[in-house]
């Protein structure tokens, strides 16, 4: 039984980190807590920091499911290049309603070959998704300014969300 146990370590700490290098193209679908942000050192800021970076429109959050209060930060905002493109993106998003901004974030595009804008901003495909068409890899290996007006462009598509569309 022993060497069985050896022999399955042996096998799995000698796997090259190959995984490790594909996890790094791929953009992560998780929420973090803020402290989770703030631990893993995706951010070098406190909390207070990382919500008024929130208001200041460098990065957004939801409330988790089921909850009325709370924070839940999606993960792949923070990947690189994202931090340094996203808060453009986010200041031409100020007037969506805050439930609709994720909703643009996370919805396929036919412009974009049904890749999301986030995906599009990051440069990389969400890790969900299973396979890329060569359109799709065209799109994501564009330039990052390129990419990050592209989604800007996508914005100004979107229907007029105002709020006295019933009256």
């Amino acid at each position: 039984m022993i060497a069985i146990v050896r022999q399955c370590l042996t096998a799995t700490l000698a796997t090259p980190p190959a995984a490790a290098s594909d996890v790094d193209e791929r953009l992560a679908v998780s929420y973090l807590k803020p402290s989770e942000v703030i631990d893993c050192g995706l951010v070098a800021m406190s909390q207070a920091t990382l919500y008024r970076a929130v208001e200041d429109a460098r990065f957004y959050c939801v409330i988790p499911r089921g909850k009325a209060i709370g924070k839940a930060f999606p993960a792949w905002q923070f990947a690189p290049p994202v931090p340094e493109m996203l808060p453009a993106v986010l200041q031409a998003m100020r007037s969506l309603p805050s439930s609709e901004i994720h909703a643009f974030w996370v919805t396929p595009v036919d412009a974009f070959d049904n890749l999301t804008p986030a995906e599009l901003l990051a440069g990389k495909p969400f890790e969900t998704r299973a396979t890329l068409t060569a359109a799709q890899s065209s799109h994501l290996a564009r330039p990052t300014n390129e990419r990050q007006a592209r989604v800007i462009a996508q914005l100004a598509g979107l229907p007029s969300r105002s709020s006295d569309l019933i009256s």
